[in-house]
């Protein structure tokens, strides 16, 4: 188990991380969703002792992780922006962190390079930025980490080559217990695939929790009423927003939704009512925006 305890990191005067706390189990995929420069990545790099924090405290199985820990070695972070050696190729990689990862496995590595179809020997600064992001993603399951970190690893693939990727950390999640914690911007296909969900904003933890129970919490419903429907008249429910398109009222509630039904039979005679699904997209967006992110005047 990852845990992360009041994290506070400046860089200067900058605050970029604030009393930051996260909880990720083992065999779990924790999605880690915020607003652009809200310090994600920042965060990571303290998990892997990269950086230092000013404050708080990094444990894993309740033993602190610090520079020195030896735990570092079943740890292994893939960057979001990849470098590598001039000339060097996925073999050559293989047989030098060979050296620095005692799990790392011959045979997982082969059969995921037959699995991705990538060429071993090419270099790998002449692969694309996709080919380069398989390249990585091969070496760090090879290592069979205990603590696998993943930067927008998905950005730039295509469909179907995302597809082998989460098939591939699933069954690794399942078979060798890893915990692994996902940052993307890509919150559709975090969505499938994610235990946990962690959303920051401004260096902050502003919710965490299980995705479907942060689903069965947030509701969405849409309504159709003879008369003026307004929201304030509905506010033990916890209405975060409410918008009327055509006919249709659309709101956002954190409330009792069959309560919330009933208060507005009583009052109006209701022409339609549905109860809509909510996706990690959408409370991310709501989340945010309870924040006051991208609510901004012009």
């Amino acid at each position: 188990m990852l845990r992360i305890d009041n994290l506070s990191k400046k860089f200067g005067d900058f605050q970029v991380l604030s009393n930051v706390s996260i909880n990720a189990e083992k065999s779990q995929i924790y999605g880690l969703v915020g607003s652009n420069g809200c310090g994600k990545t920042t965060l990571l790099k303290h998990i892997m002792m990269i950086y230092r924090q000013d404050n708080g405290k990094i444990f894993y199985d309740d033993a602190q992780v610090k520079e020195d820990s030896e735990i570092l070695k079943d740890f292994y972070y893939v960057q979001d922006s990849l470098f590598f050696p001039y000339q060097s190729t996925l073999g050559k990689l293989f047989e030098y962190e060979k050296l620095m990862y005692d799990r790392m496995s011959e045979e997982k590595f082969n059969e995921l390079v037959s699995y991705f179809n990538i060429d071993k020997n090419k270099s790998l600064n002449k692969m694309s930025k996709g080919q380069k992001k398989q390249a990585a993603f091969v070496l760090a399951i090879s290592s069979k980490p205990r603590l696998l970190l993943l930067d927008e690893i998905v950005d730039g693939l295509d469909a179907v080559i995302k597809r082998k990727f989460w098939d591939i950390l699933i069954r690794e999640v399942i078979d060798n217990e890893m915990t692994v914690v996902i940052s993307s911007h890509d919150l559709k296909e975090l969505d499938n695939i994610c235990d946990k969900v962690g959303i920051m904003h401004e260096g902050k933890i502003l919710r965490e929790e299980n995705l479907e129970k942060m689903k069965d919490e947030i509701k969405r419903v849409q309504f159709a009423v003879e008369g003026g429907f307004d929201a304030a008249e509905f506010a033990e429910y916890n209405i975060i927003r409410s918008v009327k398109i055509g006919s249709i009222n659309i709101c956002t509630l954190t409330g009792d939704v069959d309560e919330f039904k009933k208060k507005l039979e009583s009052k109006f005679k209701v022409l339609l009512f549905d109860k809509l699904s909510m996706s990690l997209e959408e409370i991310f967006i709501t989340e945010l925006g309870g924040a006051g992110y991208g609510t901004e005047k012009k």
